[in-house]
C-alpha cells in the first residue's frame, strides 16, 4: 500500500478518531500534502579512514522518522444556517483535535492506519490557517517512537 492510500485510511491519531465523513464533523486530511509515511529518513556513518586513504563506512541506520500531516476541518453539523453554530463546531473539533495532539507530549500514542499502527509523539505546532472564509487547514508533525 502506497503511503498516499494509507494517510487516506487513518483512523486514529491518539485519542482523536474523527478522520472520515462517518462523522458529522471531522479532519479530511490531504494526502498531496501529507509526508513522511513512506520511510524514515537515513542515518549514515562516514569516518575517515585513519592515517589512510578514503573513509570508513558503517551500515547505515533509520534515523528519525517525522510524519507531517495536513487536513482540514470539514463542518456538517452546523445545519441551522448559523455562522455562530458554524464557527462553534470548527472550534469545538479543532479543541478536540490540540486536545489529542497535546496528549501525545506526554506520552506516545497510536497512529493508526490501514497498514497497522505507528507509536507516535507530537514532534511541531499545530498551526491553524483559514484557506477560506469556511475551510480551516492544520498541519501538524509526528515523529515515530521505535521504541515504544
Amino acid at each position: 500500500m502506497t503511503a498516499s492510500v494509507l494517510y487516506q485510511k487513518i483512523t486514529a491519531i491518539g485519542t482523536f478518531t474523527a478522520l472520515s465523513n462517518a462523522d458529522a464533523d471531522y479532519l479530511a486530511l490531504d494526502p498531496t500534502a501529507c509526508t513522511g509515511l513512506g520511510d524514515p529518513a537515513l542515518r549514515t556513518t562516514v569516518y575517515d579512514a585513519p592515517g589512510e586513504d578514503g573513509e570508513l563506512i558503517f551500515p547505515a541506520k533509520d534515523g528519525q522518522q517525522v510524519i507531517t500531516l495536513v487536513g482540514d476541518l470539514v463542518v456538517t453539523s452546523a445545519d441551522s444556517g448559523s455562522l455562530d453554530d458554524y464557527f462553534a463546531a470548527v472550534d469545538t473539533l479543532y479543541a478536540s483535535l490540540k486536545t489529542a495532539l497535546d496528549a501525545l507530549k506526554a506520552a506516545p500514542d497510536d497512529l493508526v492506519t490501514a497498514g497497522g499502527s505507528l507509536k507516535v509523539w507530537k514532534f511541531g505546532p499545530c498551526d491553524d490557517e483559514w484557506q477560506t472564509y469556511w475551510t480551516l487547514r492544520v498541519t501538524f508533525s509526528l515523529i515515530v517512537d521505535v521504541f515504544a
